[in-house]
């Protein structure tokens, strides 16, 4: 059943892809904990392109730029997977960058107790989410406010993608109705034929 159910989301989930943010685009994501941007999520990927560390930006405790946003997930929708797709850096690499999350539309300070989950990345990071959470579940509807931020005299660009679906056994009953829906009325055709 689980494979089936498997089957009926990906039939109904186009994949849909997006680049929501792109720093060099949309300006410089904020670098202010108590007033991350706000960043607007669709279901499928979203991509977020952006640039941390001694870039000349603010937000940082040291004046170097940490990037902060928010995102705010509808009833019904979850993100699924927050994956580091890329992460370059120069001129030297600096091993490792952190990331934080809470879910709050924003931060109220930098310290270990204003925070709900931390991950370290580097450019072999890939999946983070569970990192963040401590738990592989999905984070569900609400607000949630993300940091990033490079510490090092580097600069770091780095692209992430945030999958969000809608619940998936809403779409898989509403699918399975249709289904049987089409199924009865196929069969009815067939009696008086």
């Amino acid at each position: 059943m689980k494979k089936i159910a498997s089957l009926l989301l990906a039939a109904v989930l186009p994949a849909q892809a997006a680049v929501v943010y792109h720093e060099a685009i949309d300006g410089d994501l904020s670098g202010a904990f108590a007033s991350p941007t706000n960043i607007i999520l669709t279901t499928g990927a979203n991509t977020i392109i952006a640039t941390m560390g001694n870039n000349g930006n603010t937000g940082a405790t040291n004046g170097r730029d940490a990037d902060y946003f928010r995102i705010s997930l509808l009833p019904g929708h979850f993100l699924t997977s927050f994956t580091l797709d890329s992460y370059t850096f120069a001129p030297t690499n600096p091993g490792i960058s952190f990331a934080a999350y809470v879910a709050a539309a924003s931060f109220t300070g930098q310290t270990e107790e204003d925070i709900d989950g931390t991950a370290f990345i580097n450019a072999a990071s890939g999946e983070i989410l569970d990192d963040f959470t401590s738990t592989p579940n999905p984070l569900g509807p609400g607000t949630y406010s993300f940091w990033f931020q490079e510490t090092s005299a580097t600069v770091v660009d780095y692209q992430i993608t945030l999958h969000v679906i809608p619940e998936p056994c809403t779409t898989v009953l509403a699918t399975l109705g249709f289904l049987m829906a089409a199924r009865r009325q196929r069969s009815h055709k067939l009696v008086f034929s």
